[in-house]
């Protein structure tokens, strides 16, 4: 049961890091740089994601490691690892399967 929870917390973090990269920002959005540079990077959008979920859905990477919870930092510690392994899974998904056209 465990196992299931992390693959679907996976699961859904990625589909929404992909559909949030995919649609444009509103105009009044855009004017503040740091959003727009948060909108492109997968990675840097993946930490807010990630530990948002982890909120939601009660996944906690520091009780598995036996460590004791921390509220919020728990959370954040999380959001962060989880999307630095999606992210280099990504990475590595792509240059294994994508096409080169020359």
């Amino acid at each position: 049961m465990l196992l299931a929870k992390w693959i679907l917390f996976l699961a859904i973090g990625k589909i929404v890091i992909h559909v949030w990269m995919q649609f444009q920002l509103p105009s009044p959005i855009k004017k503040y740089k740091w959003f727009v540079k948060l909108h492109e990077c997968d990675l840097c959008s993946g930490v807010w994601i990630f530990t948002i979920l982890s909120i939601f859905m009660g996944v906690n990477l520091l009780s598995v490691l036996i460590f004791d919870y921390v509220p919020l930092v728990s959370e954040v510690i999380t959001g962060i690892v989880m999307s630095w392994l999606v992210h280099i899974f990504s990475l590595g998904w792509k240059a294994k399967y994508e096409v080169i056209v020359i």
